[in-house]
């Protein structure tokens, strides 16, 4: 049995269109983060310029803040903020993101979904208080991500709370310019774009228990807190170690295309603060070890 669900990891650290349920200009609360010593943050240097590369978990609870202050640091720092897709271009589309999850007229979930998962999604919706006769009209990619945010809403996690939307409040804030390293139309469409098969995998991916679910991101906070890379690493692709097509375009694949914007960036003089999903960053497929085996000096503060 796995240890982890890939889908509530792609949701905590991969996709920041998850940003698009989230209301703007929250701020988080104040409390003690528990980091040590370590955080989800590197320093690239470039020929000409510096990226500070900041792990993103795009929902978390208010007791993760303040942020760091390595992290107060990088922002004070930066010329710019980029993120994976402009922040409020996601919020003012995110009933365009409810819509391309919906089915075709005439169908619906149950339908859709052989009988052996419909019949376990049945059997986990009361834990999760998900009415199923309310959500026959939303495609399996949808159910999954709803099961995910279901589950960590629970502990508090919230959109709201995610590093990307506070950051980008600061960013607006500041005055400091914002950029995507994606557009909005390939982060809405992306889940959508799935064949009917990856969108089932990832759904199986998510049929686990609220307590399971919630007990995973607990130790996905605390990796992040602690910048515990190794272990989100280890623990991200363990969750995909069945579905290894759908890890590579969901993270890895992303994560390449980036590679040559770092590099545009570094080789300007400037200093560009880049907060995207920790899934990215960390592990072999990492933009950290891409980066660095390309001979770029990347120090992990």
């Amino acid at each position: 049995m796995k240890r982890f669900s890939g889908a509530a990891r792609l949701l905590a650290t991969a996709f920041v269109c998850v940003a698009a349920l989230a209301p703007a200009r929250v701020r988080a609360q104040s409390g003690p983060a528990s980091s040590t010593g370590r955080h989800m943050l590197w320093r690239v240097t470039g020929p000409r310029g510096t990226v500070y590369l900041l792990g993103s978990v795009h929902l978390l609870s208010p007791d993760a803040y303040p942020l760091p202050a390595a992290v107060d640091s990088a922002f004070a720092h930066a010329d710019r903020v980029v993120f994976e897709a402009n922040i409020d271009s996601l919020q003012m589309r995110g009933a365009e993101l409810v819509a391309r999850g919906t089915l075709p007229a005439g169908q619906t979930l149950e339908g859709a979904l052989p009988a052996a998962t419909y019949a376990t999604l049945d059997s986990l919706a009361p834990a999760y208080h998900l009415p199923l006769a309310q959500v026959q009209r939303f495609k399996p990619w949808v159910i999954s991500l709803m099961l995910s945010q279901l589950a960590l809403a629970s502990e508090g996690f919230s959109p709201q709370y995610g590093v990307d939307v506070q950051m980008d409040n600061r960013a607006k804030a500041a005055g400091k310019p914002v950029g995507g390293l994606e557009s909005v139309d390939f982060q809405i469409g992306l889940f959508d774009t799935l064949s009917p098969s990856d969108q089932l995998a990832l759904l199986h991916e998510s049929l686990i228990s609220p307590d399971s679910a919630r007990r995973e991101m607990l130790v996905l906070k605390t990796d992040w807190l602690t910048g515990n890379d190794a272990a989100l690493a280890h623990d991200t692709e363990l969750g995909f170690a069945d579905d290894s097509a759908l890890y590579h375009r969901l993270l890895v694949d992303r994560t390449r295309s980036w590679v040559p914007q770092v590099e545009a960036i570094l080789a300007e003089p400037q200093t560009v603060l880049v907060v995207v999903g920790a899934g990215h960053l960390v592990g072999q497929q990492g933009l950290v070890a891409l980066l660095r085996a390309k001979g770029y000096t990347v120090t992990q503060l």
